[in-house]
């Protein structure tokens, strides 16, 4: 049974459903920012993600999206507790790498060069492991300052330059091998 809801990682609408048939005793989340997670045990850690601080719950949502970014099975999201390592790696991502996963987000996504890819800030500031979409905006920038994007008008998308295409095209050479 599918029913709109929260999603316990972002705070945004999300479709939530029971997996029973897939998992015993979790909850099936999609959301358009943190895309599709599993919260086993939804009774007993609903309230423990309600109340985890929102910085750490935006690391899971990095977490979550980068699996689906990279066509991996949805995480099962279980005891916060368990979680630490996950949210930590996130956490202490670096400028270039927080970098590095824009441009291959927007390199994976564009059909050939010079192609536009649409992007909203809203839902998309996980790809660039960022707490709000401030950071987002802030990475774009910077991409763009480097030379490595256009953004040719507002309310476009954004396009690679020569420059990003190559490193984007070498991105996603590397992480498909990994």
């Amino acid at each position: 049974m599918s029913k709109e809801g929260r999603c316990y990682l972002c705070e945004k609408n999300a479709n939530v459903s029971s997996a029973t048939n897939e998992r015993k005793d979790a909850n099936r989340v999609e959301c358009e920012t943190c895309k599709i997670y599993y919260l086993d045990a939804p009774i007993m850690f609903r309230k423990e993600y309600e109340e985890m601080p929102r910085e750490k719950r935006a690391m899971l949502s990095s977490y979550t999206r980068e699996r689906f970014e990279h066509r991996e099975k949805p995480p099962e999201l279980g005891d916060p507790d368990a979680l630490k390592e996950i949210i930590a790696s996130y956490e202490n991502k670096t400028l270039d790498e927080k970098l590095e996963n824009l441009i291959w987000y927007i390199r994976k996504n564009s059909p050939q060069f010079g192609g536009s890819v649409s992007w909203d800030a809203e839902k998309d500031y996980p790809i660039t492991y960022s707490l709000s979409p401030q950071g987002f905006t802030k990475m774009r920038d910077l991409a763009i300052k480097k030379g490595l994007l256009d953004w040719p008008a507002r309310g476009t998308g954004l396009k690679l330059t020569e420059e990003g295409w190559k490193l984007g095209t070498e991105l996603v050479k590397r992480r498909k091998k990994e």
